[in-house]
């Protein structure tokens, strides 16, 4: 059996495009290569994501977005990407300057200035360059759609301007009514617009170049002999020893060999109170060391460190496309041909109505000029940028609008107990015997099976062991059941270490425990040995949480694989007043299944192995930060500071963004809706329209970036428990 290739995914740059009938025309293009499964072009990001079989040639992709008229090329470093943009702007800026310098005078002749001599000359004169200079960018790119056969927002500029310059230069010879003050206006007020969208554009991205400026660039290494030298942070290998001075940001992941300091991790996760760390602690990437040096050891370098993959998660995120702007893709489509039918009708009907043709071409140049697909292009991208990067900035990662889409309609919120709820930090409180075997040797008995597991438990007791300097035993034939206990042999010795249904599972009775703390028993042979207490604290920031979230109209459930009288405690410490106790990791996804049949979208939190069906099976799935790697690959989203308050950001900034969505869609179509007919009827006239079409779009990306001033705040206050 042939087993298939996982499909390769290239990201590529696209400059050109200027409104959603672009994005149509590049996808369409781009998944017709053959081997192209999947492709989502962002317009507020100017990329394109492509999903393809390996042997997909990346030229075939960049040839493909050429031949629909656009330019293409691998997506560079993030440094390349703003050189570009800011060399784009400088660019702009000059045009803009040369369109107003003209046009501001070409109005005020054209509206005011009465039968100035040589008037249409003048007139002429000034509107040329703005025609033929600035408008240049919009008549390229409706050339290059003619070439691949499709039609842009640029299409109806430059045919809307084309018509009232050679308009106004027949009637200066024919001696009538001119319209060069309409042409010059119109490539004006669009490029103004277009202009301003870029740069509120830009600044929705403030959130991903945050984060991109956390990465340092100089790293201090220790050499054999210990000097420390200046190196480039992309020099660094894994294995290298580092200095990292008070006030500096850590250069790349890795654990800490000496010193003691605090570490400053709001930027990253959005934990307002620096950490303390010192020797066997890890550290990520672009946190600020606090006042004390740090020598580490380099773990993880490059593409693979913590800031550069959640750099990569944002990015993917914000260049994602929700459901919801299906509908918005589909009319965009065939929106400028619609238009462009629609002022031909405009002329026809005029002309049958006995008008003068003059007056039909002006009314059909303002139904050119006032149509706006831009709006409908940047109404979701943007606001989902937004939506992501302020997330982001909150330290809450959503893999791609989807979950975001997902996140603004959950009913209920069901938490794992250990580690989401709780610090996850179990430690011994006490070993209780049941023979004549001492406490330290039924704890050594326990830590023998339990240092073969990466469960927060077998944890807990293997550093008690430890604690207690009390010398390991060899453990073979080591079996886990999941959520329940562990079994295996040590010294020759069938040893079973587990909850009270486990061991009766295995046909030993379990005395009652009274504790609301875990207990763990520990049998040798089939003889009790005696149990080990073992207690975890309850986040500070759990109770604000759940009241926060019932504020929200979220209910909170909590679901454990520990005994009722634990999940009981931590419950109502928590304000929860429905919870799961001795539930089996399969069993907490059907358990969300079950909530979802009856209740609506529901979101699961965890942070451990068992808890990744429950997290893949819930409509979104939060993972803690300091979860294990399978926990984050299945869920939908991170929280990387480990705070459950931070759901509730998570929730507010998503259906913050919905309601953006739906708020610069509904503009998008009604403006549209709205200000085509009056065009058409020649209530709008060319001017006019053209200054309405900038503003559209100019609404679409304020709205959005109100949205990312709104959770503008790094750090969530969170109220007292």
């Amino acid at each position: 059996m042939t087993q298939t290739a996982e499909p390769a995914v290239t990201e590529l740059s696209i400059s050109g495009m200027t409104c959603a009938s672009c994005v149509a025309h590049v996808t369409k293009a781009v998944r017709k290569v053959p081997g192209v499964s999947d492709a989502t072009v962002n317009l507020a990001t100017e990329h394109a994501t492509v999903a393809h079989d390996p042997a997909t040639d990346t030229a075939a992709l960049v040839a493909a977005v050429e031949r629909s008229g656009y330019h293409a090329a691998p997506a560079t470093d993030d440094d390349a990407d703003a050189e570009r943009t800011q060399h784009e702007f400088v660019v702009r800026r000059r045009l803009l300057v040369l369109a107003i310098a003209c046009s501001v005078p070409t109005l005020i002749l054209g509206m005011f200035a009465g039968e100035l001599p040589y008037k249409n000359e003048i007139l002429l004169a000034l509107t040329l360059p703005v025609w033929g200079i600035v408008g240049w960018t919009f008549h390229r790119g409706a050339l290059s759609a003619l070439r691949s056969g499709t039609a842009t927002m640029d299409t109806l500029v430059s045919l809307g301007s084309t018509a009232a310059l050679a308009l106004s230069v027949y009637e200066t010879i024919a001696g009538g009514m001119t319209y060069y003050e309409t042409a010059s206006a119109i490539v004006t007020l669009v490029f103004v617009g277009k202009y301003l969208e870029a740069s509120a554009r830009s600044r929705s991205n403030k959130a991903l170049r945050s984060l991109l400026n956390l990465r340092p660039e100089i790293a201090h290494r220790r050499d054999a002999d210990g000097r420390v030298e200046a190196v480039l942070v992309d020099s660094v290998r894994v294995g290298d020893t580092l200095v990292v001075q008070p006030g500096e940001r850590v250069p790349v992941d890795g654990t800490i060999e000496s010193g003691s300091s605090s570490l400053d991790r709001a930027l990253l996760t959005g934990e307002a109170m620096p950490i303390e760390i010192g020797p066997g602690d890890t550290v990520e990437q672009g946190t600020v060391n606090g006042a004390g040096a740090l020598v580490m050891r380099a773990t993880v370098v490059g593409t693979g460190t913590t800031l550069a993959r959640i750099v990569q998660a944002v990015r993917q995120a914000q260049g994602s496309t929700p459901p919801v702007q299906r509908l918005a893709d589909r009319i965009a489509a065939v929106f400028v041909p619609i238009i462009v039918a629609l002022a031909i009708l405009t002329f026809a009907g005029w002309m049958l109505t006995h008008h003068a043709w003059t007056a039909a071409l002006v009314s059909a140049i303002a139904v050119l000029v006032v149509a706006c697909p831009c709006a409908l292009g940047l109404a979701t991208p943007t606001a989902i940028i937004a939506g992501i990067g302020a997330a982001a900035r909150r330290g809450i990662l959503f893999k791609d609008a989807a979950t975001l889409e997902r996140a603004s309609a959950l009913a209920t919120m069901v938490f794992d107990k250990t580690g989401t709820l709780t610090q996850g930090t179990l430690r011994v409180l006490a070993v209780q015997t049941y023979g004549e075997s001492p406490a330290n040797a039924v704890l050594q008995t326990a830590a023998a099976l339990e240092s073969l597991s990466t469960h927060p438990i077998a944890r807990a007791i293997v550093a008690e062991a430890g604690a207690r300097a009390l010398p390991s035993l060899h453990a073979e034939d080591v079996r886990v059941a999941s959520g329940r206990g562990i079994a295996g042999s040590v010294d020759g010795a069938l040893v079973l270490a587990g909850n009270a249904a486990f061991l009766s599972a295995n046909g030993i009775v379990a005395p009652a425990s009274g504790s609301a703390n875990t207990s763990i028993y520990v049998a040798r042979d089939g003889t009790m040995l005696g149990s080990i207490e073992l207690g975890d604290s309850i986040r500070p920031s759990a109770r604000a949480a759940v009241a926060a979230l019932a504020s929200l109209g979220v209910v909170s459930v909590m679901v454990s694989g520990d005994t009722e009288s634990v999940v009981a405690s931590v419950a109502r410490s928590a304000g929860i007043e429905r919870w799961y106790s001795g539930v089996l990791p399969v069993e907490k996804a059907t358990i969300v299944r079950d909530i979802e049949e009856k209740g609506g979208a529901a979101g699961f939190v965890g942070d451990g192995m068992n808890d990744a069906p429950a997290l893949a099976r819930a409509s979104v799935g939060f993972a803690m930060g300091a979860g294990t790697a399978i926990a984050l690959e299945s869920a939908h989203a991170a929280i990387l500071s480990n705070d459950p308050y931070a759901l509730v950001s998570a929730i507010e900034i998503a259906r913050g963004t919905k309601r953006a969505i739906a708020q610069n869609l509904f503009w998008a179509f009604a403006y549209n809706v709205v200000l085509i007919p009056l065009a058409a009827f020649g209530i709008v006239n060319p001017i006019f329209a053209a200054g309405a079409m900038g503003l559209s779009s100019l609404f679409v990306v304020g709205n959005a970036l109100a949205l990312s001033r709104r959770y503008s705040r790094k750090t969530q206050a969170i109220p007292e428990a």
